[in-house]
């Protein structure tokens, strides 16, 4: 049975960081395969765990899905406009896919936004990610122009990158 859990104690650090460390890991390994671009999962990781203030409460969320004891997947959302979250670090384990957890941990981040009183929420997929790209899809996100406040693609990439958003009804 999948429980999700919104962080709020130093408990939960811990699991953030051994599933950021994974995220980050599998992550260089297609960044390196397809795009030929070598990540530092070593400066990814330093760089979101010093942000973590950005996906928490009341602005923000960080969800974690935990599925007996164990950390199956997380997603987070921050602030990015006056009425505009964005979705990050969506991620399932790899031996969890397929389960349902990736739609359940969407959904209450969708929920969550609603009710901090956003009106859209955006996000940005690697062009690989396809299985990420149909269910964002399922769900009503639109493809839209890269947006500004997205300064962590590099320029030479964006161009290739997938940037998706989601009217919110109140």
């Amino acid at each position: 049975m999948l429980k999700i859990i919104q962080i709020e104690t130093d408990e939960h650090k811990s699991y953030i960081q051994e599933i950021f460390w994974e995220y980050f890991n599998e992550t260089k390994l297609i960044f390196s395969d397809q795009f030929g671009i070598n990540l530092d999962v070593n400066t990814f990781f330093e760089q979101y765990m010093t942000q973590l203030h950005e996906f928490l409460p009341p602005s923000g969320r960080f969800l974690l899905g935990q599925s007996e004891a164990k950390i199956v997947g997380c997603v987070c959302l921050r602030k990015i406009g006056e009425d505009v979250g964005e979705i990050k670090r969506m991620y399932v384990r790899p031996e969890f896919r397929r389960k349902g957890i990736g739609r359940a941990l969407l959904q209450d981040i969708i929920n969550e936004a609603v009710c901090i009183g956003y009106s859209r929420i955006r996000l940005d997929s690697a062009p690989f990610a396809k299985e990420a790209q149909a269910l964002y899809r399922a769900f009503g996100f639109q493809d839209i122009k890269p947006y500004l406040e997205k300064t962590e693609i590099p320029l030479e990439h964006r161009a290739n990158w997938i940037f998706m958003e989601l009217i919110l009804k109140s």
